[in-house]
């Protein structure tokens, strides 16, 4: 009897203060606590209200919502996959976004966006466009399947030796790139990043819009301006050896073999 008093009590609480909002809001939804987080179970409000995800992050909880949408029309559009997993999809060149550390708040996730981190894009979307970003990543969250437990990954901080690489040499001064062997290789933003190039996440942007590959990348590099005769970028002249030397940092699939590109 105790548990189903309890129990209603914490179903009412926020009704308390915020009934008049209830008629007109996503009741076959759930609770408030389903999309707005807080704590149901209290009167007070700091600690009904801690953790709570603001207004314009909540329409995560509402299926089919039109930010959400255009969320993930963004998330495709600037091909955030080709180094995150996002709804059970993408790279594990990143942070799985699907597996948030316990803590993380919506307006973790928009500064982050805001303030990226060394080798992610800036993206330059206007305030908009990156809350509806983070209410397509929570969304994502949500339905994602939990796999248990994820490989870790490997940290490079260490600098010492990465300009000796052919990528740095050749690419790095017009690209950034993140890799699974060197972690984030290049120092460029006049070019795109690179980062998952020959994944299926990356953008059809090869010749005849298609996805890159290992053939499509040499004869890009021999001379761009056969496929793309207004690309500011010149031929890349590279020795069999110094190819093959890159598409072991590029390529995810080389990775026992890449570290030894760095040498």
């Amino acid at each position: 009897m105790l548990l189903c008093c309890g129990s209603a009590h914490a179903a009412d609480s926020c009704l308390g203060c915020h009934r008049p909002h209830y008629r007109s809001h996503y009741r076959e939804l759930g609770s408030c606590a389903g999309c707005h987080r807080g704590d149901p179970r209290s009167d007070r409000m700091s600690v009904a209200h801690h953790g709570l995800v603001a207004a314009r992050f909540s329409w995560s909880g509402v299926p089919g919502s039109a930010p959400v949408a255009r969320g993930n029309a963004l998330l495709d559009t600037f091909a955030c996959r080709r180094c995150h997993n996002t709804a059970g999809r993408g790279n594990r060149l990143a942070s799985n976004l699907d597996q948030l550390p316990a803590g993380t708040t919506p307006e973790n996730l928009f500064a982050s966006i805001e303030a990226p981190a060394q080798q992610m894009p800036d993206f330059k979307l206007e305030q908009g466009a990156k809350t509806d970003l983070v209410n397509a990543l929570l969304a994502g969250a949500r339905g994602a399947t939990v796999r248990g437990k994820e490989r870790p990954l490997v940290v490079h901080f260490e600098t010492e030796g990465k300009g000796e690489n052919v990528f740095e040499k050749k690419c790095g001064p017009c690209h950034k790139m993140l890799t699974a062997a060197l972690g984030g290789v290049g120092r460029g933003t006049v070019g795109p990043n690179l980062s998952g190039l020959f994944s299926e996440f990356y953008p059809l942007t090869a010749a005849g819009l298609k996805r890159w590959d290992t053939p499509a990348l040499e004869k890009w590099l021999r001379n761009p301006r056969e496929f793309r005769p207004a690309t500011q970028m010149r031929p890349v002249l590279l020795k069999k050896a110094e190819y093959d030397l890159l598409l072991q940092i590029m390529d995810p699939t080389s990775r026992p073999v890449a570290a030894k590109a760095a040498r």
